[in-house]
């Protein structure tokens, strides 16, 4: 029982709590904050023991995950857009790890960074025996939901808030608008009635921008967990078509993402919070290691999709460093 958990959503105050995770089967009849890995096979709910408790004991996880250097990072790209080509898919997700000098006692500081930092992102801290420690703050809702009303967002395309009066390519239009089809399309399947989208419009997430569409409509409260396992992982973290693009991401990316791109947040018969672990790190005894990704359509050029996951970094590396800093 000594497994700790802070998180705090938007406009919302600050939770910590001890306790213990544990797997569970599904999202269905659950009640409380829930984590899962990367392909939602497997999820994690965080039982909690004792509330408004703080900790300075942080679990390591026993193994770190593989770092490219630039040049392997170039060349794992080209081939990932090869196989993006050949299985002739409209987009797919290739990531990386990048690994900087942190020092995991500290790790609480950055947590209330993060929060400051980011009012409208889902900020999260957990350390476990089991999963390791790890950060986040999320801008990407997965689905929120208040009894038969639920909501989601599609969220693709990233440019810098320097350049926000730059016309958003075509690249980043196309992007966004498969995702935006896909969560229609999932939406529709699952007979949800009352489908609204308000979007595309542009969404500031700390130093960058996305574009970002509402969807909304009305479903059961009892088919929405069902509906959170349908839609997830969206293709703004995977890609389209979605199995052949899990098949390319197992066969090219050097690590695993573990609860990178899984869902996080709460959940509960009449109310859902929950998000996509996007903009998040594990932290080691001395390092954190960040999680980046970037979308590749047949016509991405590898350079060019670096420093997008280089611009996603920033959201973490600011806040990072402003805690080195004092």
């Amino acid at each position: 029982m000594n497994d700790f958990l802070a998180y705090r959503f938007p406009n919302q105050a600050i939770e910590t709590c001890s306790g213990s995770i544990v797997e569970i089967d599904n999202l269905n009849d659950v009640d409380g904050f829930v984590f899962s890995d990367f392909e939602a096979r497997t999820f994690y709910q965080f039982q909690i023991k004792n509330n408004h408790v703080k900790t300075s004991n942080y679990h390591v996880y026993p193994y770190t995950p593989y770092v490219y250097t630039t040049r392997e990072y170039i060349l794992q790209a080209h081939s990932f857009l090869n196989g993006i080509n050949q299985l002739q898919l409209d987009k797919a997700i290739f990531s990386r790890v990048k690994s900087v000098h942190f020092p995991i006692e500290k790790a609480f500081e950055l947590f209330e960074s993060l929060c400051e930092t980011y009012p409208k992102a889902c900020v999260y801290l957990v350390s476990s025996e089991y999963l390791g420690t790890w950060i986040g703050a999320s801008p990407e809702i997965l689905m929120e939901s208040h009894n038969n009303y639920i909501f989601t967002m599609s969220l693709a395309g990233t440019k810098k808030t320097s350049q926000k009066d730059v016309a958003w390519g075509e690249k980043e239009l196309n992007e966004q608008d498969l995702v935006t089809q896909f969560i229609q399309n999932q939406f529709e399947i699952s007979d949800v009635q009352d489908i609204e989208l308000v979007g595309p419009y542009d969404f500031e997430a700390g130093p960058v921008i996305h574009l970002r569409t509402d969807i909304s409509g009305r479903l059961e409260p009892n088919k929405i967990g069902d509906l959170i396992q349908q839609l997830h992982p969206t293709p703004a973290v995977s890609g389209l078509p979605r199995e052949q693009a899990l098949q390319l991401i197992a066969s090219v990316e050097a690590h695993d993402r573990f609860l990178y791109a899984g869902i996080i947040g709460f959940i509960s018969p009449s109310q859902t919070k929950l998000y996509v672990n996007l903009r998040c790190a594990q932290l080691q005894k001395d390092k954190a290691y960040l999680y980046l990704g970037g979308g590749f359509t047949p016509a991405s050029i590898p350079e060019f999709e670096l420093d997008e996951t280089e611009n996603k970094s920033k959201t973490l590396l600011f806040c990072i460093d402003k805690v080195m800093r004092k």
